[in-house]
């Protein structure tokens, strides 16, 4: 379950935490309001595809960090990856992405540990499932 999103520096967000309980939880607000800016965020958490205008006008980087509570399914396949879990059995994905010389650079961590892209997708697909508005459609046919 997500527990907790911190944004910084993402798209039209400057600063944002944004605590989730259990149960529903449901995200309103007219068009234009950041709801899919939010979803996005997990995803960019999570190993998702960055590009320039994910990162706030006018700033040089942005962090996105999100907070999952794991069940003991998880926590095996973390310590089978050599990542120490947190005292609370939490789990926090997070991902730097830095403007360079004409490119993006990224850095993604699992508990504060540096990992790859490969294994951030792997402990994605263990923790969410992002579909996309219209996508009902492709998944029916």
């Amino acid at each position: 379950m997500l527990l907790l999103i911190r944004i910084n520096n993402f798209a039209l967000i400057d600063q944002l935490e944004l605590e989730f309980s259990a149960g529903l939880n449901v995200l309103t607000g007219e068009t234009g309001a950041g709801k899919s800016i939010i979803l996005d965020a997990i995803d960019v958490a999570l190993g998702g595809k960055v590009n320039n205008r994910l990162i706030r006008t006018g700033s040089q980087r942005t962090m996105v960090e999100a907070t999952f509570q794991t069940d003991a399914a998880l926590e095996s396949w973390l310590r089978e990856q050599q990542i120490e879990l947190f005292d609370d059995g939490n789990v926090v994905c997070s991902r730097e992405i830095a403007v360079g010389k004409g490119s993006l650079r990224s850095r993604a961590r699992i508990n504060g540990v540096l990992v790859n892209r490969q294994l951030m997708s792997q402990l994605r697909d263990r923790l969410v499932e992002i579909t996309a508005q219209g996508q009902t459609v492709h998944l029916m046919h």
